[in-house]
């Protein structure tokens, strides 16, 4: 017993936890525990080289590890992730916003804003950014869907909750966690839910500013103020959008006294 614990104590590192339990099962099948006449160093040392050194029984072929790691699914899981790096929010399209962001970069920059969270609070920081990173994940499956895409509330919510259940199964078991992290957001009711729908509406605003900026239309995505107006709960967040509003006047202001007719209105 003590030569068996001390050959595998030097090579500990290059063993796993079912390993061991596999060499401890292999020695007492041969005996190595129970028989002082057996050659127990031989024996621990030939397994040992089996264990290690390509037994298929313990490194596993390519596709006994993709049964039991779901490869596959995890692949799968990969390419709609990606999806989501590459399709447009319907409602800049619908502007004919050109290019606008992506489903992935919406949820990027929600999930750093949680960030802010200075931790004294009673939000937890990492739930909101996981809720985040997961609350359009059905996305990668049926799109972003708008009130302006003829899809009733019932309907929308069913089809991302299929959506959802079909990602999830593709990284079973730990999909559950992305499932309880969509129905929490969906349902709106945790703080850090509410939070995150906070952020979702604040990145909104914030995105139609920056497009305003860039494209010199200051105001023309005024439906986007005006749709998320009131809504917002968290103090942090009320503030950043008072904020967001206050230099969107101050822009407006400034492309109005840069209009040759405002000059000709004021000196007439």
């Amino acid at each position: 017993m003590l030569k068996v614990l001390r050959l595998t104590t030097n090579n500990l590192r290059n063993f796993s936890l079912f390993q061991l339990n596999k060499l401890f099962k292999q020695a007492a099948t041969n005996r190595i525990l129970h028989n002082p006449d057996t050659n127990d160093t031989d024996n621990v040392a030939t397994m040992s080289n089996a264990e290690t050194n390509g037994s298929p029984e313990m490194n596993g072929s390519p596709t006994k590890r993709a049964q039991t790691q779901n490869l596959d699914g995890i692949v799968k899981f990969m390419e709609l992730l990606g999806n989501l790096k590459h399709l447009k929010r319907t409602g800049w399209v619908l502007r004919n916003v050109g290019d606008c962001e992506t489903i992935a970069g919406h949820m990027y920059r929600m999930s750093l804003m949680t960030f802010l969270l200075d931790g004294k609070g009673d939000l937890d920081r990492t739930k909101c950014m996981e809720l985040a990173l997961v609350h359009d994940l059905a996305e990668s499956i049926v799109g972003d869907i708008t009130p302006y895409c003829g899809v009733s509330k019932e309907d929308k919510r069913q089809r991302e909750m299929d959506a959802m259940q079909e990602i999830t199964k593709l990284i079973a078991p730990r999909g559950e966690r992305l499932m309880e992290l969509f129905e929490e957001y969906e349902e709106n009711e945790t703080p850090e839910s509410k939070f995150v729908k906070d952020l979702d509406r604040l990145d909104l605003v914030m995105q139609a500013f920056e497009y305003e900026k860039r494209d010199n239309c200051i105001k023309t995505h005024q439906e986007f103020f005006d749709s998320t107006d009131g809504k917002f709960n968290h103090p942090l967040v009320v503030d950043i959008v008072n904020e967001i509003k206050a230099q969107r006047e101050l822009a407006a202001e400034k492309e109005e006294k840069s209009q040759p007719n405002h000059v000709s209105a004021n000196s007439s």
